[in-house]
């Protein structure tokens, strides 16, 4: 049996290992690039797995193109959400599709949305850029703009999931605040131990001080925060998206951000268009927000467990359907 792996990854050599050890035997593309299509295409033919990152686009086409060859059977990607593959397609033609839900990289998630939030609440990252372009620290001034307080406030989950419930608990516990979230459903257990209250989307974008997006991109969810949105928050509001780009109208959050109207803003996904960012209170972090060792080795052990599992077993550890 055959695999491909499309880029290196955190422990590639352990990956390597764990499929030999299985009868497996793992090709790996030497380029830190996301892989070209007409590769994906080609590889597609000649394996009974791929593994994939969150950037490679598995569509239908390529799905139906592999069908037909009659070899690949899994697509094991690494990382939490898998927009980036035809679910339906893959479902239709009966190739299994996995991804890499670990605790742990719930948690990496959860400490990195938090992290962003309290960075941008205390202005650091603005702090850190003024300093960087100085060769003395600035005079005291009490004109200049000042942090915002986290404790006692008011954090908005957009999606109480795994992650966004993590985020809650952390803040109501960590910092007292009140929560409230936006979801299809309430969570009485939740609501129970950190009294937090399920509440319409506008009423969050409006009496927040700090928003976490949190919530899966699909269909339903696709440019949930608009422009409308966007514009229901208050000045002083933080706006902090470790999901996925696609949920938020960026254009409408970037011009928000750049009249001054808000805090400051940490995004984890996103598009070009923060090339367009002229205020200071901004953090950027590359999509990096579960990229940790503990996180990483954990997500690594549960891509190489479900294409064994799959090829020898026919039985998916962590199916996506």
């Amino acid at each position: 049996m055959n695999a491909f792996l499309t880029r290196p990854t955190f422990n590639t050599p352990k990956l390597q290992q764990m499929l030999a050890d299985a009868g497996i035997e793992l090709e790996v593309r030497d380029n830190p690039d996301v892989c070209p299509k007409n590769l994906l295409i080609e590889k597609s033919l000649q394996v009974d797995a791929l593994l994939t990152h969150t950037e490679d686009a598995i569509d239908r086409g390529l799905l139906e193109t592999a069908k037909n060859s009659g070899r690949l059977k899994v697509v094991s990607n690494m990382g939490i959400g898998f927009s980036n593959i035809d679910i339906e397609t893959a479902k239709k033609l009966n190739i299994a599709v996995t991804n890499t839900p670990t605790e742990e990289a719930f948690e990496a998630t959860a400490e990195a949305t938090v992290a962003l939030l309290v960075s941008i609440a205390r202005r650091i990252p603005a702090l850190h850029m003024e300093r960087k372009s100085l060769t003395e620290d600035p005079a005291p001034s009490f004109s200049r703009p000042t942090a915002v307080s986290v404790r006692n406030k008011v954090t908005g989950i957009v999606g109480m999931g795994r992650i966004g419930s993590r985020v809650a608990k952390t803040m109501h516990h960590g910092f007292n605040n009140q929560i409230i979230y936006y979801d299809i459903a309430n969570k009485p257990e939740l609501d129970r131990d950190i009294h937090s209250q399920l509440v319409k989307l506008d009423y969050l974008m409006a009496h927040s001080d700090f928003i976490c997006v949190n919530m899966p991109l699909n269909k339903h969810t696709k440019n949930l925060v608009n422009a409308d949105m966007i514009a229901l928050m208050h000045n002083k509001a933080t706006f902090i998206n470790t999901a996925r780009a696609g949920l938020v109208d960026e254009q409408a959050l970037i011009d928000r951000l750049n009249s001054g109207s808000l805090h400051g803003v940490g995004l984890d996904v996103y598009s070009s268009a923060v090339n367009t960012i002229a205020e200071s209170n901004i953090a950027l972090t590359s999509h990096f927000a579960n990229f940790e060792d503990q996180a990483y080795n954990a997500m690594t052990d549960l891509v190489a467990n479900n294409v064994i599992s799959t090829l020898k077993n026919n039985t998916p550890i962590t199916p996506v359907y």
